[in-house]
């Protein structure tokens, strides 16, 4: 996913002698509001739409910052129905297990019936991340395993191990992450944020006319910027719009913005805005600088029967290129990168498992990224063949399972940034998010000793339960 902001060139010397760029930034995440699928109440809705990077959906598709108000009301509601974890995983476990064909199974069941799952499905027996996946064909399964802990509702509306605070697996990202696996081939997953040519013309005639005014604080120009630059679309490629995936990814690509152009301080000690580390260098460069975030994961190990497979490496990196605006308002990537926008997104990568924490949306990015490349892993391997289990009614194109339905996000409203440099007045910003699942996936290496902990999934105490 990329998002642009807009830098021109050419600007210093005419106002002033005064280097001015402009980049606009916009809002994502998931909104408030009652919702009438049965798939919404099944898979665990509370009522409310989750809250995902602080942020709603208008009636008319329109991106907007939730009020604190809003947000604590929808908190209360979500605290009042979470249960909790129940018995024996009140516990924290180091290796939990997730049956994927007990998992279809129930699931099928509660469409089949109209019942609600409980929360030890919908939060998939507490796990925070996915580090294993087994194949068991004497008992035709195929079973998912991590750390888990019991659960509770974070501050920003997430679901989070009540030990570690980072965001718990989602049942309903797992069946995304499944059902779109074809898609993730083809396409990639990714969210795009796009200005439109016109309004980047459009901005650029403004600021032409702006040069005129010698003594012109670019500040003063923020409404009229607003509304020549317009509001930007967000295109969505390999997954459903109205998908709580897509949301997710939606709301890390804006907190990352929000860091980087100094529009929000991030909650971790040691992560400046970009737009701070800048403030004091003697030259900027004119080029529009934007990051992204992806996968990033060490070689995919397995043995040598292909039954077990190890999932390692911190999940995320941020990377970052420049690019060039043409005349007719569209970007050319230049496959160069500025030194202070590498530093920051450098910076940005190291302080991911804090973040995680912190600000919860970036553990569920990191979530969404394990349970796509676990799904490329199953269907890129033939695990299911492997394991003489069947699991079309979940995985691919043929999956019966019908995930909840949110409001669209269609487009945003821009903010400006503004902070005065050594050089005059600068401000820029870019983000995005891709996850390249398949080749990930592609990246293998036998090693033997990860077939360790399939020895503990070779019996299922209760063949009724999804977790163990």
């Amino acid at each position: 996913m990329c998002f642009r902001g807009l830098s021109l060139n050419g600007i210093a010397g005419c106002i002033s002698r005064l280097k001015l760029s402009i980049a606009l930034v916009a809002a994502a995440g998931s909104s408030l509001g009652l919702l009438e699928s049965n798939a919404y109440g099944q898979l665990g809705g509370f009522g409310v739409q989750r809250v995902v990077g602080g942020v709603s959906i208008s009636p008319e598709g329109v991106l907007k910052t939730v009020s604190a108000e809003e947000q604590q009301e929808a908190l209360a509601t979500m605290r009042a129905n979470l249960i909790g974890a129940e018995g024996d995983l009140k516990q924290p476990a180091q290796r939990r297990l997730i049956s994927l064909k007990n998992l279809q199974k129930l699931v099928l069941a509660s469409i089949e019936n109209n019942e609600k799952l409980p929360e030890e499905v919908l939060f998939l027996g507490g796990l925070t991340r996915i580090e294993n996946v087994f194949v068991y064909p004497e008992r035709n399964d195929i079973v998912l395993a991590g750390p888990s802990e019991p659960w509770t509702t974070g501050l920003n509306g997430s679901v989070v191990g009540v030990k570690s605070g980072r965001p718990i697996v989602y049942l309903e990202d797992l069946l995304c992450a499944l059902k779109t696996v074809h898609n993730a081939r083809t396409t990639g997953i990714s969210v795009s944020i796009e200005p439109t040519e016109q309004g980047v013309l459009n901005l650029e005639r403004l600021l032409k006319q702006a040069r005129l005014n010698s003594n012109i604080n670019p500040k003063s120009l923020e409404p009229a910027m607003k509304e020549a630059f317009g509001p930007q679309q967000i295109k969505l490629e390999g997954l459903a719009a109205d998908s709580h995936m897509a949301r997710v990814i939606l709301a890390a690509d804006y907190r990352m913005k929000l860091y980087g152009m100094n529009l929000a301080k991030a909650p971790v000690k040691g992560l400046p805005s970009y737009i701070e580390m800048i403030s004091n260098q003697s030259a900027v460069s004119q080029l529009q600088s934007r990051w992204w975030m992806a996968c990033d994961y060490s070689a995919i190990e397995h043995s040598a029967d292909r039954k077990a497979w190890k999932i390692s490496g911190p999940g995320i990196k941020t990377l970052t290129e420049q690019e060039q605006i043409a005349a007719d308002g569209t970007y050319k990537q230049t496959g160069k990168a500025d030194k202070q926008a590498k530093r920051w997104a450098e910076t940005f990568t190291k302080k991911m498992d804090e973040l995680a924490v912190a600000d919860p949306v970036f553990g569920e990015l990191r979530n969404v990224m394990d349970l796509c490349l676990v799904a490329a892993i199953i269907e890129s391997q033939d695990l299911q063949s492997l394991a003489k289990c069947d699991l079309a009614a979940i995985v691919g194109d043929s999956s019966r399972i019908e995930l909840p339905k949110c409001d669209v996000a269609k487009s945003l409203d821009p903010q400006c940034s503004f902070i005065q440099t050594v050089q005059g007045w600068v401000v820029t910003a870019s983000g995005g998010v891709l996850v390249d699942s398949w080749q990930t996936a592609s990246v293998t290496k036998v090693n033997d000793s990860v077939a360790a902990g399939m020895d503990a999934a070779s019996t299922w105490t209760n063949e009724d339960r999804v977790w163990q």
